[in-house]
């Protein structure tokens, strides 16, 4: 690749990146909606607790993820796992494990402080005991590795020659 294409590259691999930062925080806040109900809650960090802010707030975060995941991995050190579907789906699943570890560990903390609350207004499942909160946290695992299939898919589907052909690859032996 010549000198004068790669900005182009780069560029493009981040709009890519953004895109697939949104379409995997659809799929993301399906399951945190749908499951727990958790959009009004992701608004009430702004200080609007609707339904409507909540999923604006996740869509931008979602794009801006995304993006970032183009700038961090978009180096020549991943070169190796960027070649390939299941290269791709591996750093998505990566990022969004280290996503979720720094939103659910530092910045969700840090904002609930810094509106003033003593505690996490999450809902939970209709179960009591120590197993709701086991299975709110199952859940935010599950979205979060939602979002990085999605994620890396899309950012296979888009920037590979041969990406938009199957969802997975299909000749495991080859792998």
């Amino acid at each position: 690749m010549s000198l004068e294409t790669e900005p182009a590259v780069s560029e493009r691999r981040w709009r890519v990146g953004a895109i697939g930062g949104l379409l995997a925080g659809v799929a993301m806040g399906i399951v945190l909606h749908g499951a727990l109900g958790l959009m009004p809650t992701i608004g009430a960090l702004i200080g609007v607790e609707t339904v409507i802010a909540g999923w604006a707030v996740h869509l931008f975060n979602s794009t801006l993820f995304g993006a970032l995941f183009a700038g961090i991995f978009d180096r020549a050190f991943f070169d190796d796992l960027r070649v390939d579907v299941g290269g791709c789906l591996s750093l998505g699943v990566i990022h969004s494990a280290l996503l979720g570890v720094i939103t659910g560990g530092l910045l969700l903390p840090t904002a609930i402080a810094l509106e003033g609350a003593t505690s996490l207004p999450v809902p939970t499942l209709p179960v009591p005991g120590l197993t709701a909160g086991f299975e709110f946290g199952a859940i935010i695992a599950i979205a979060h590795l939602i979002y990085g299939v999605v994620l890396g898919r899309v950012f296979a589907a888009l920037t590979l020659a041969d990406g938009g052909i199957e969802w997975l690859p299909i000749d495991l032996v080859e792998r």
